[in-house]
């Protein structure tokens, strides 16, 4: 048996090596600077995004392998869009004309609401009626399918909002451009406050329990939990456009957003340089490095201990069931949810990034139906 217990520790090792290796966060360039497109990103059923160009009046169609076309003309400002049901892209064309527009698949534009205050962004509902936000009124209105609209939300801390997306219980997330705070809307009406972005936000994503959001004059990707921690997903603050790892990369006002089907990358459109650019890697900081099922609960000692920055955390669960991970500091206070999902059986190594944190002791504690073990760590910088 002893024999057997160091066997599989062996393999465990060899696979957090070759996973840690593989599995980080990287940003690439997809569309290089000097583009057709400066904002708003969606994505369509086939994996095209199409792009708005704020600073002008067209929408670009980006295929999968990067190859850029003019989809749609004659938008004044288009801004955030999204899909229907019927497969018309909607768009709002927010200053000159307020109005939104909704565009065949065969790039054919036609006005869907000929009139309304300054429309930012769109979003449908699973019931196919459409949210849309406005920047100067600080209003959430709801249209139907004829284009009559309502006033829906207005007041409640609403300050130029702009991002908007759904999360999987039917909440809305909105976010203000003007002060970078993030408010989750119940399907009831009730406003609560999630984090507020030292800065500007562009606009927002959601996927896999995550909002991410785009810091647009502090030049980096925030990951947010929806009880509100906050984390740098990517950039250094600087500006320029270098790939590479998420942490030294630097981007140059980073706009809209949109992620992969999958939710494991999301694509980002820097205003200054009208490039899009690409983060993969963003949900494999949990990685399943066996699928054998263990007898029993377990958590590793995090390693590298001390660690500077990043640091790897080992541990198996042996039933389907939901696991929390959370990391607080030597107050108690909690800084980051590193894991909280329903996993199947097996072992998993999850990734904890203090670049953003102080030096000094931090403790991360595992729970998972009956289990719960705190293990302490430190920090060096």
């Amino acid at each position: 048996m002893q024999k057997k217990t160091c066997y599989v520790l062996i393999i465990l090792v060899i696979s957090i090596t070759t996973f840690s290796k593989s599995f980080s966060q990287e940003v690439s360039t997809i569309v290089p600077p000097g583009s057709t497109f400066d904002d708003a990103l969606s994505m369509d059923n086939e994996g095209n995004i199409f792009a708005s160009r704020y600073n002008g009046s067209t929408i670009t169609k980006i295929s999968n392998s990067g190859a850029t076309s003019i989809f749609a003309s004659g938008i004044s400002t288009p801004n955030g869009s999204d899909f229907g049901k019927d497969g018309y892209l909607y768009v709002p064309s927010n200053v000159s004309s307020g109005r939104i527009v909704r565009i065949s698949p065969e790039g054919v534009t036609e006005n869907f609401i000929a009139s309304i205050p300054v429309p930012t962004t769109v979003l449908f509902r699973e019931d196919g009626k459409m949210y849309i936000c406005s920047y100067q009124q600080n209003k959430i209105y709801l249209a139907d399918s004829t284009g009559s609209y309502k006033i829906l939300y207005t007041g409640n801390g609403l300050n130029g909002p702009v991002g908007m997306r759904e999360d999987e219980n039917g909440n809305l997330l909105i976010a203000n451009y003007t002060d970078g705070k993030i408010f989750s809307v119940s399907p009831a009406g009730v406003f609560t406050s999630v984090a507020q972005i030292n800065g500007i936000i562009g606009f927002i994503e959601y996927a896999n329990g995550y909002i991410y959001a785009t810091g647009f004059n502090t030049h980096k990707i925030y990951k947010i939990t929806l009880n509100g921690q906050i984390s740098v997903l990517a950039g250094t603050g600087a500006t320029g456009q270098a790939n590479g790892p998420a942490a030294s990369a630097t981007f140059n006002g980073p706009n809209g957003i949109v992620a992969s089907p999958g939710g494991d990358s999301l694509y980002i459109s820097d205003y200054y340089a009208r490039s899009l650019r690409l983060i993969t890697g963003v949900t494999v900081g949990v990685v399943n490095i066996s699928s054998l099922i263990p007898e029993g609960y377990a958590i590793q000692q995090n390693f590298p201990n001390p660690f500077n920055p990043e640091t790897k955390i080992v541990y198996q669960i042996p039933v389907k069931e939901n696991v929390i991970i959370k990391v607080s500091d030597v107050s108690g206070k909690e800084v980051e949810t590193l894991v909280n999902e329903i996993q199947n059986p097996g072992s998993y190594q999850v990734t904890f990034n203090g670049i953003n944190y102080a030096s000094g002791i931090y403790y991360y504690t595992i729970q998972s139906g009956s289990y719960l073990k705190t293990i302490k760590m430190m920090l060096i910088k």
